[in-house]
């Protein structure tokens, strides 16, 4: 076996790990089990949000306020893309929102956005993460941005 043909079995052995990896994360995400979400993060994990980065006390904050809010959340993963130790899903999340929120109360809306996530794996789990939620959709509709919003900006 040539050196090329190993590097490229690596390389999609790598890719399954990576994929299964984040399967574990979702399947997770939707028992909302925090520890086993956190099994799935390195011990020094950074996640990079759209403001601010924070490590693995920040995520299961996230979680823990997220869940509360939204009981019922569940994850459909539409799309993994792995390639090594690099890992992109894109996820349809829908929940009803039954506790309080970024200061909304509970409205009884069901809401359904879409989550971008982009991950590199070190170790067996995910030491960076990215998510990009779409977050002006769900605060229209918990009732905290104006529909037009939506409109004028699509």
């Amino acid at each position: 076996m040539s050196a090329s043909t190993s590097s490229v079995e690596e390389l999609v052995r790598q890719s399954e790990q990576s994929r299964q990896l984040v399967r574990r994360y979702f399947e997770a995400c939707n028992q909302h089990d925090i520890e086993a979400i956190m099994d799935c993060f390195h011990p020094d994990i950074v996640h990079y949000s759209r403001l601010s980065e924070y490590p693995k006390g920040g995520i299961i904050f996230a979680f823990d306020a997220t869940f509360q809010a939204f009981p019922d959340l569940k994850w459909n993963v539409l799309e993994i893309i792995a390639e090594g130790d690099r890992v992109a899903s894109l996820s349809l999340i829908e929940g009803t929102h039954q506790g309080d929120y970024l200061g909304r109360a509970a409205t009884g809306q069901h809401i359904r956005i879409y989550s971008a996530d982009i991950a590199r794996v070190q170790d067996g789990t995910l030491i960076s993460h990215r998510g990009i939620l779409d977050e002006l959709h769900l605060l229209a509709q918990i009732g905290v941005v104006p529909d037009m919003f939506l409109t004028q900006m699509s």
